[in-house]
């Protein structure tokens, strides 16, 4: 074995665990006992792994080392965007939630990409974690096929998958929020308030989630006297989204009296253009929207929204989770949402 050509070639690039076991002329286990100060090594040798481990810079994957030391503690929790305030929310409480109980959060972005979303799930598997929760993703598309269905069901088999979507033809743990009757409360404000003519704003008509907000306003409104306009205006569920939609119904011939936005962030989006347009809310448009994000009650008039209880989301998650040894595979758990009234629906606020 040629220890200096080993060394030359990984001066640039991340060293491994093997490749200090080369250079060493020792095993990955004497390696890892060296490491983790646990066993007896030769001195000469412990002496000669910890100056390679020096001169190389050798960090150890601490994901893999504390996925391994606590695999049966360990939840693993798939976003399919950190950056939306709404999962960080929910995934916030559910972290406090687990570590009452002595659970670990692994946190993983799949960005929304079939590809990464498998990989980790994999990674998970692989690691034995004590259960994974899934929010959105694949599993929020309404196109999604029988394939994907049987690879989580796979999966369930061998590690608890808890889905944070609604999805009947799926047989594992689901938990999920209930917002019929807020929409429906919703819808009664917004009556009482003297809005009659009502547009929709925001998301996509192929994701699940969007499907089923849009289709409780819809079957409902007519209890009310509320006309929903049949032309929604899709956009994605950013500020930006907000804006671009926003600006698209500012072209109306004649401006609907109320919107519904699917999300606060939308919301949000839509009011910022009416200030640019000379718009007044709520004299002009009413704007309410969804999840109940901090910000909506900082900004004024402050949004109109139906309200996530996101401690209560975090603690059904984790409940499931220390019971799913107990619990049937396929348990759906709701926890309800609740309509919150701000300024910006409220005519004589």
């Amino acid at each position: 074995m040629n220890v200096r050509n080993v060394g030359e070639n990984i001066m640039n690039k991340k060293i491994t665990i093997i490749e200090i076991a080369e250079m060493a002329e020792v095993s990955t286990a004497t390696v890892s006992r060296v490491i983790n100060n646990t066993g007896k090594v030769e001195t000469g040798k412990k002496e000669k792994i910890l100056e390679l481990i020096e001169k190389y810079d050798y960090r150890p994957n601490q994901i893999a080392k504390a996925l391994q030391a606590r695999k049966s503690n360990t939840i693993g929790f798939v976003v399919p965007h950190i950056n939306s305030p709404y999962y960080a929310g929910i995934f916030y409480e559910t972290e406090i939630a687990a570590k009452k109980r002595g659970y670990t959060l692994l946190l993983c972005n799949s960005e929304a990409d079939k590809r990464l979303e498998s990989n980790i799930l994999d990674t998970f598997v692989s690691a034995n974690v004590r259960a994974i929760v899934f929010m959105g993703g694949r599993l929020d598309d309404m196109s999604i096929d029988k394939k994907y269905i049987n690879e989580i069901e796979k999966i369930n088999k061998k590690i608890p998958i808890i889905s944070c979507v609604d999805i009947p033809e799926l047989n594992c743990a689901q938990v999920y929020q209930e917002q019929k009757i807020s929409a429906d409360e919703l819808l009664k404000h917004l009556s009482k308030e003297g809005y009659k003519d009502i547009a929709l704003l925001g998301g996509y008509a192929n994701i699940r989630t969007t499907a089923k907000r849009r289709k409780e306003i819809i079957e409902n409104a007519d209890r009310y006297g509320i006309s929903i306009r049949k032309d929604i205006i899709e956009s994605d569920y950013s500020v930006e989204g907000g804006n671009v939609a926003m600006q698209e119904l500012l072209k109306s011939p004649q401006l609907p009296e109320a919107i519904i936005c699917i999300n606060d962030l939308v919301a949000i989006g839509a009011l910022s253009e009416t200030y640019k347009s000379n718009v007044k809310v709520p004299d002009d448009i009413a704007i309410s929207g969804y999840d109940n994000l901090d910000i909506s009650s900082f900004i004024f008039p402050g949004i109109t929204t139906i309200a996530c209880d996101y401690k209560a989301y975090a603690e059904a998650i984790v409940d499931m989770i220390q019971n799913i040894d107990n619990i049937a595979k396929n348990t759906r758990r709701t926890v309800q949402a609740n309509l919150i009234v701000r300024g910006s629906t409220k005519r004589n606020a």
